[in-house]
């Protein structure tokens, strides 16, 4: 170790505690991983776990020239990932605060804090957040890569829920992107748009003010099967006109022992339950399965890592229903290629396929690309595709070059504050 890093080391032990600044170039490698194979590995991980560590954390990095710091939440790495071959701040340890105000319908929670525990909190309240991700995660990971899941179908985005946010920008400042007693949809100050699916690049979030709603007092969960990927559009589109309706996600041999038929997992939830049950046993192209099927889907909502199919990469895409059997038609050359689907609204599904271990069939008849090419006709961008992350980003996601040019104004961020009123 050299003796600039050793110094900086020091510093950051200082700071932060030895347990928590990770220097083993195995557990660094970890780090590197994610949830995918990829080849880099960053040069420390420091893990705070108070807000006040943030702006001497930053005058410590400036010291050292250190220009790259990623955020990171559990490391799933079902978007961008958290890439870096620099520092990565890893928030897990940010999971204290905690304030769940039912009078006012919000909670005020801390971005480390893992998604399901923040939702369980909330269930002893009664009330939740009306969208979860596939894979549970941190507060602060769920907004950075989108906030799209379970419940997007009717709540649209975690957008929709949020209310603010304290974000730690480069400059050490921490300034604060909405306004806590403000609901989202008002007219007024409000930067949580570009926050949500922003991957870091404008800044760390510490912590975030969301609305709540009550649990729903009636609720059934079912399970729909097709035995043809050919009417799944038209099926959908039936799906959404149930008034009932606030979840549809997609199956096909990811969780369920059938990989020659289509799964569909609905949630209804209102005072018409009983009778869009009914309008669903008279659509012939589907049969509905037994609840109990349906329950344990729903249960187990929030995947856990070990439940997905080991995979050398996973292709995530943006697709409108109606190419939907195109896309399934594509991928059955390949033997049971798991997919995993969430219907975003009535037009768009967000589509999951878990590539298999050995890439040699398709890079052979360069189906990949092909997939890719294909891709650009539907704005559908998969994200993680193995290990050319930076030239795939570049080539792909060229609003990223929009936000570098942002950031610096908020790196400004006193002088996005409202003024003081002299009236």
């Amino acid at each position: 170790m050299s003796n600039a890093k050793t110094a900086l080391v020091t510093d950051l032990i200082d700071l932060v505690g030895q347990e928590n600044v990770i220097t083993d170039e195995a557990a660094l490698k970890q780090y590197g991983s994610d949830r995918d194979s990829r080849k880099h590995t960053p040069l420390l991980v420091v893990r705070p776990s108070d807000p006040l560590h943030f702006k001497r954390l930053n005058f410590i990095l400036r010291r050292y020239k250190i220009n790259s710091i990623t955020p990171r939440g559990t490391g799933h790495s079902v978007n961008l990932g958290a890439y870096s071959e620099d520092l990565i701040i890893d928030l897990s340890l940010l999971n204290k605060k905690l304030e769940i105000d039912t009078q006012n319908s919000i909670v005020i929670a801390q971005a480390g804090i893992e998604y399901s525990q923040l939702q369980n909190k909330l269930k002893e309240r009664g009330f939740c957040l009306p969208i979860d991700p596939i894979l549970d995660g941190t507060l602060g990971g769920f907004i950075a890569s989108g906030g799209f899941g379970y419940g997007s179908f009717r709540s649209g985005s975690i957008l929709n829920s949020l209310r603010n946010t304290s974000l730690f920008l480069s400059n050490g400042q921490i300034i604060q992107t909405g306004m806590p007693n403000v609901p989202p949809y008002a007219c007024g100050y409000n930067l949580n748009s570009l926050i949500v699916g922003s991957e870091g690049h404008f800044g760390i979030i510490l912590d975030a003010v969301l609305e709540i709603v009550p649990i729903a007092q009636n609720s059934q969960n079912l399970v729909l099967e097709l035995g043809s990927a050919a009417e799944i559009s038209q099926i959908l589109v039936k799906l959404t006109q149930l008034p009932a309706t606030s979840h549809i996600s997609l199956y096909r041999s990811i969780q369920t022992p059938k990989e020659d038929r289509i799964q569909i997992l609905l949630r209804l939830e209102g005072l018409t339950i009983d009778a869009d049950r009914s309008s669903l046993e008279q659509i012939q192209e589907i049969t509905v399965l037994d609840n109990k099927l349906a329950d344990t889907l729903w249960d187990n909502r929030l995947l856990d890592p070990a439940q997905i199919p080991e995979s050398s990469a996973i292709v995530e895409a943006v697709i409108p229903v109606k190419f939907l059997p195109q896309i399934l038609k594509f991928w059955e050359r390949f033997e049971s290629l798991p997919i995993f689907g969430l219907l975003m609204n009535p037009g768009t599904i967000l589509l999951y396929s878990f590539l298999p271990k050995d890439l040699s069939e398709l890079r052979k008849n360069e189906s990949l690309t092909e997939f890719v090419h294909k891709a650009k006709e539907f704005q559908a961008f998969p994200p993680t595709i193995e290990n050319s992350l930076k030239e795939f980003v570049e080539n792909y996601y060229p609003n990223l070059a929009i936000l570098r040019d942002l950031k610096p104004i908020f790196d400004k961020g006193p002088l996005l504050k409202a003024r003081k009123s002299f009236l």
